[in-house]
């Protein structure tokens, strides 16, 4: 029976729509997103969290570590110049699992910048957004 949750927003709590159904709708957005296990393995995550920040084929799947995916993003250079792009990632990583850090900005090498904004959940998981901004505003890198 379709019910509103805590937060008002619609939910279906009889069992009907079919996970498939949820992943349409995600991969209808045109912003990226990925939902995070508390331990920082990828649960979920759209169409758009792949094609807005160029990850190759495949990288994208649960399981994947968000370590994995960060160091990936470091070495290719997204978080700006580095002497260390393991050790930045493993700062941003466990900032965003501990939700010290809540938004990054960054240059892709394509020139385009996207705007990740983290939010911890009560039980530990964390909800990503990937959306592409027109600058550098607000850059934490």
């Amino acid at each position: 029976m379709p019910d509103l949750g805590p937060s008002g927003a619609f939910r279906v709590t009889d069992g009907s729509s079919d996970i498939a159904d949820y992943q349409l709708a995600l991969d209808a957005m045109r912003d990226g997103v990925a939902l995070w296990s508390a331990d920082g393995r990828l649960m979920v995550a759209n169409t758009a969290a792949s094609t807005l920040m160029n990850i190759p084929p495949g990288m994208i799947r649960p399981g994947l570590e968000r370590l994995e995916m960060m160091i990936f993003f470091a070495r290719r250079g997204d978080y700006g110049p580095t002497d260390d792009p393991d050790a930045l990632a493993r700062k941003l990583s466990a900032g965003f699992g501990q939700g010290e850090v809540t938004s990054l900005t960054r240059k892709l090498p394509d020139g385009r910048y996207v705007r990740a904004d983290g939010r911890r959940l009560p039980d530990g998981r964390s909800l990503v957004t990937y959306r592409e901004v027109s600058g550098p505003a607000g850059m934490n890198t």
